[in-house]
Formats: structure tokens, C-alpha cells, sequence
């Protein structure tokens, strides 16, 4: 099952044979992030791959949260986790693990939530130092994307506990890692990960390819991806949305 509620159609993606000259690769780093909008793009494609493996191995498996000890289980199952908040579905309003102060949340479940607040404070992102705002539907999942990417976590949880949801962040070497030899994962994972959130398709590929350790061509409507002698490129609309998708993997 998606995590995400699907908004958007599949592009095209098929394999084809590609040329490539080398020299027009290289490896690029990320921009440095501006706003929340920028770090939801910067961090969903790999987020949304770490996501399915931590599916792969829980899915259909009743969980449970201890606080007290700070793990989340899957059956037998225990993963260590730290809180970065909580949704409600009352009002749909986000409130900081940092700022709820009411919870009793032990204290060194916070320090993910804590590092993100003084992100926040250093780059003046107004949804990282605010305690507590109005959202819309979904945001819990966005959070949680920027949450895995910032934090460098391997999943995060969106516990539903009936009034709300909370996003939990996830280490643990029970979790497969991104294989980034895999490179047919981005063929199939990319399409998902636009049909389920809103994005700037074009930043969040680029982004997606800089995570998996490609070098990368951008051109003005086409980003090529280079890696292990394997060429993705994906192309795009005036408005930046996904066309077609293919590799030569």
C-alpha cells in the first residue's frame, strides 16, 4: 500500500537505447535549501526509497510503541526511535515534540526534533521554530521525508493513534540500506514518489540522482544521469512535471 495519497498520474518509462558522451557528467551537490518547499524536494526521493524497504520488512505487521524504553515493534521486531512530532486530525495542526511540553515525551527522544528547531532557527525556516500551526493533509508524511533526510535516519513511522499521528524517525541496521548499484529503482521508485506528493519534479529527480551518488548532466528540459556506465534520463514540461523516464541500466 502507498503512504502517500495518490494525486498524479504515471509518466512513461520504458528502456531505450541512450548515447552518452562522458564528459558532459559530473557530480553536483545539492543547493543550499531556502524554505521547507526545498527541503521536501531535496530529500523525497531517497526518503520514499528508504520507505519502501522499511515497508518491505514490516508491512501487514501490528506495531507498538514503548516510550519509556523508545522503541517502536513490529512483532518481534524493535527498532530505536526519537519523536519529531504530531498531527491532529482535529484541527490539522502540527506541534513539535520540543514544543509539547504536556506529552511527557522523555527527553533524549527530542534531540532529532531539537537539532531541526535550531536548523530552523539558523536558516530562519518558519515551520521548524514554530511549536505549534495550522497544515494541511499530509504534511505529517512531508515532515517526515525532510525528518529521514536531515537526520539521516533509515525510515521514519507515522503512528496513528486515533486523534492524531505521530512522526517518529527510525535507525537501526535491521532496516535494508539503499543499494545505490540498484539503479532500476529510480526507474520505478520516482514515478511513485511524484504520484503521491506534490513536487518540483525536476528539482526532486536532480536531487534524487545527487543522493544516489550519479553524476548528472542538467539540461534545460532533461536530466541524464550517469552512473557504473548506466545512463537515466528523465525529461520535463515547461512547468517542470515529469514526461518520460527511461534508462540504459
Amino acid at each position: 500500500m502507498s503512504i502517500f495519497k495518490k494525486l498524479f498520474g504515471k509518466p512513461e518509462k520504458k528502456n531505450t537505447n541512450i548515447e552518452i558522451n562522458q564528459s558532459d557528467f559530473s557530480l553536483i551537490s545539492k543547493n543550499e535549501f531556502k524554505n521547507f518547499i526545498d527541503l521536501v524536494n531535496q530529500n523525497a526521493g531517497l526518503s520514499f526509497e528508504k520507505q519502501q524497504n522499511f515497508n518491505d520488512l514490516t508491512g501487514g505487521l501490528a506495531w507498538n510503541i514503548d516510550l519509556n524504553t523508545a522503541t517502536l515493534s513490529f512483532g518481534d521486531i524493535d527498532f530505536p526511535i526519537e519523536v519529531i512530532g504530531s498531527l491532529s486530525f482535529n484541527d490539522y495542526s502540527w506541534m513539535w515534540g520540543w514544543a509539547n511540553a504536556k506529552s511527557g515525551i522523555p527527553e533524549n527522544l527530542l534531540m532529532g526534533s531539537l537539532n531541526m528547531k535550531k536548523t530552523g532557527e539558523e536558516k530562519q525556516i518558519e515551520e521548524f521554530t514554530k511549536g505549534h500551526f495550522s497544515v494541511e493533509e499530509g504534511f505529517e508524511h512531508k515532515m517526515g521525508i525532510v525528518a529521514s533526510g536531515l537526520l539521516n535516519a533509515d525510515a521514519y513511522f507515522c503512528a496513528n493513534y486515533g486523534q492524531g499521528t505521530m512522526v517518529l524517525t527510525l535507525k537501526s541496521d535491521k532496516i535494508p540500506k539503499v543499494d545505490e548499484n540498484r539503479l532500476e529503482k529510480v526507474l520505478t521508485t520516482f514515478p511513485q514518489v511524484i504520484s503521491g506528493i506534490d513536487l518540483n519534479h525536476k528539482e526532486a529527480f536532480k536531487n534524487y540522482l545527487i543522493d544516489r551518488s550519479f553524476e548528472i548532466n542538467i539540461q534545460e528540459n532533461k536530466i541524464e544521469g550517469l552512473r557504473n556506465n548506466k545512463v537515466l534520463v528523465a525529461e520535463f514540461d515547461e512547468l517542470n512535471r515529469l514526461k518520460t523516464l527511461n534508462g540504459k541500466i
